[in-house]
């Protein structure tokens, strides 16, 4: 930080420009003059004191590039279909703007903070996609803060607080909860992605929702959470085979956890649907992999990924978009699994 200082006094001695002046040129602020931002532009340029394809996008304001970061280790991301399909539809909505996808991937909390600390500072990227939002979400409140461009996949408190594009996880997980209910299921688990998720937190509710609409009680015994890893998504199904009664039907947050909890569970000696049904989110190709096939909710992510590219774009470019909150439809997709 002390060198990106010393370096910034040098910028403004040669520019004949203030500190101030420079950092507000960095970080692209548009309230510059013109005849100062040049001034202060040709000095980075000349001192190398960022890439040249930076300062080139410095001169127009616009990187042209949206980031993503995304709280996964790379080899858990690689084998993930959700992020995976995500990715290129972003990337598929972003060209037709002439825009490119930066993705960063982050194993820790802090990690993933350091990231977004170092793209507001660089300002290497004109917006950013969220995903995996929490009850508090500490990159909302500083990008809100900096007044830096962003759209939430998902859903944040108060809901028009920020933009987000999102699916209604509540309704949806109560459509797949009700579903196993009306086929004669009465002892449903719900395997969930880390508890302080708000997309695990939504679903367990619409879980909750239609228990209680049925008049059957709620047993958080039945209730897992995971940590989005295949080990985790097995130990939590051991955990709900060693129940008495075991559950007779199991909603996961997501087509993988449901896919290794179905193999945990027929390595177990269980038939599937016969002893127990299983439900997932996403409608993956997976689905189609497993044995037996996958009943699934199927989560728009084209859909969700165009309204939420095209929304960040419009922030970036200064129109209004759409919309504030955004909801894509989903629905449930019958498989042998259930």
């Amino acid at each position: 930080m002390r060198a990106a200082k010393l370096k910034q006094v040098e910028i403004a001695r040669l520019a004949g420009v203030s500190q101030a002046t420079v950092s507000r040129v960095l970080k692209g602020n548009p309230q510059v003059k013109e005849e100062l931002r040049q001034r202060v532009l040709a000095v980075v340029q000349e001192l190398g004191y960022v890439p040249d394809a930076r300062a080139q996008s410095l001169r127009s304001q616009r990187t042209r590039l949206i980031g993503l970061v995304v709280h996964r280790a790379p080899a858990a991301l690689a084998g993930d279909p959700f992020f995976s399909a995500l990715i290129a539809a972003i990337i598929e909505h972003a060209a037709k703007h002439d825009y490119h996808l930066c993705v960063d991937t982050a194993r820790t909390a802090r990690s993933q903070r350091a990231i977004y600390e170092e793209l507001l500072r660089t300002r290497r990227v004109d917006g950013l996609i969220l995903v995996e939002s929490e009850t508090r979400d500490r990159r909302i409140e500083r990008l809100t803060s900096e007044g830096f461009p962003f759209v939430l996949i998902g859903r944040y408190e108060p809901e028009d607080a920020t933009y987000s594009v999102d699916n209604d996880n509540i309704g949806a997980a109560h459509m797949a909860t009700d579903y196993l209910i009306r086929t004669g299921r009465r002892r449903i688990a719900y395997i969930g992605g880390p508890a302080g998720l708000t997309v695990t937190r939504d679903r367990l509710q619409g879980y909750r929702n239609a228990l209680e609409a049925h008049g059957i009680p709620y047993d958080p015994h039945r209730v897992m959470f995971t940590d989005f890893s295949e080990r985790s998504a097995a130990n939590a199904m051991a955990e709900l085979l060693s129940l008495s009664p075991h559950p007779d039907a199991v909603l996961a947050l997501d087509d993988v956890i449901a896919a290794c909890a179905m193999l945990e569970a027929k390595r177990r000696g269980v038939r599937i649907p016969d002893d127990i049904a299983f439900v997932g989110f996403n409608d993956s190709p997976l689905c189609r992999y497993v044995e037996p096939e996958l009943t699934s909710v199927v989560v728009d992510i084209p859909l969700l990924a165009g309204k939420a590219t095209e929304t960040l774009i419009a922030l970036v470019e200064g129109r209004a978009p759409e919309a504030k909150r955004q909801i894509v439809p989903t629905r449930l997709v019958k498989r042998e699994s259930a």
